[in-house]
Formats: C-alpha cells, sequence, structure tokens
C-alpha cells in the first residue's frame, strides 16, 4: 500500500478560466490584426490562423473532448503517468520547466518513446482544491524536476 505522499492521483475537469483566457486572448489577437496596418488578404488569413488554432485547442486544453486530451496525472513508485479520456495510459517522465503558481500550472512531462512534449495547463478550477495542492506541492519539491532530461 502507498502512503499518501508517495501516490498522487488527480482527475482533470475542464476549466471556465481558461475558456475565458482563450477566447479574450483570441479575440485580442483578432483585434489586434484589424487594427494592423496589412491589407486584406493578409489580415484575413491572421485571423483564419487565431480562428483555426482556437478551434483546434478547445477540445484538447479547455472541454477535453478529444480522445487524445489529458484527463488525468498518476504518480507512483513508477514516476509520472498521463490518463487520457480514451482510457489509456502511458508512462512519462517530468521536465525541469514545469510552472507552478496557485492561479496556474504547467505541467510538461515527455512520454517514453516520443520527442515531443505533452502540455497540461491546469487552472484553479480544473481539478479539486486538495488534488492541486498535492500536485502543487510535489512538483514544487519534485527533485526529478531538475534533473537533466535524456
Amino acid at each position: 500500500m502507498y502512503s499518501q505522499t508517495d501516490y498522487l492521483v488527480m482527475s482533470r475537469q475542464p476549466s471556465r478560466w481558461l475558456a475565458v483566457l482563450l477566447l479574450a486572448s483570441s479575440l485580442l489577437a483578432c483585434l489586434a490584426v484589424y487594427q494592423s496596418a496589412l491589407s486584406l488578404l493578409p489580415r484575413i488569413l491572421c485571423v483564419l490562423l487565431v480562428c483555426s488554432y482556437a478551434l483546434w485547442i478547445w477540445p484538447r486544453q479547455i472541454s477535453l473532448q478529444h480522445p487524445h486530451s489529458v484527463t488525468g496525472l498518476r504518480f507512483d513508485s513508477d514516476g509520472w503517468h498521463i490518463l487520457r479520456r480514451d482510457g489509456s495510459e502511458a508512462a512519462a517522465q517530468l521536465l525541469a520547466d514545469t510552472y507552478v503558481s496557485a492561479l496556474l500550472t504547467v505541467v510538461r512531462l515527455r512520454e517514453q518513446g516520443r520527442w515531443r512534449a505533452v502540455l497540461v495547463v491546469l487552472a484553479s478550477d480544473a481539478a479539486s482544491e486538495e488534488s492541486l495542492r498535492r500536485l502543487r506541492l510535489r512538483l514544487r519539491f519534485s527533485r526529478q524536476r531538475w534533473a537533466v532530461v535524456e
């Protein structure tokens, strides 16, 4: 049996704060493009690029409806594991540039066998208070955080 400090399971839920942040930043980006001195065609392309990125990121990070969206994290004696919406689970290594604060936590993990990192953005309403607190403590005081990635 694991002690509470050696075992952590965090379930992620859709975040209203991240939704507001994505919509506000997309709107500001579109307004900036509109106010720029670009001609009509580059303006349209930039606005389409901003909107397509917002539509691409929404099911993966905001609503968590995409099959590969990360719905949970687990830490145990075997290390970090990524839990996905489709029910799959993958072992991962914590990267050193993980960001931890009270309002926003950005966890960067690298799955074994993949070169691209998995980014998990957690606002203060993205999980229960207790699991977010335990995750932040685990991340702040993790010795693996400063280890060199192989």
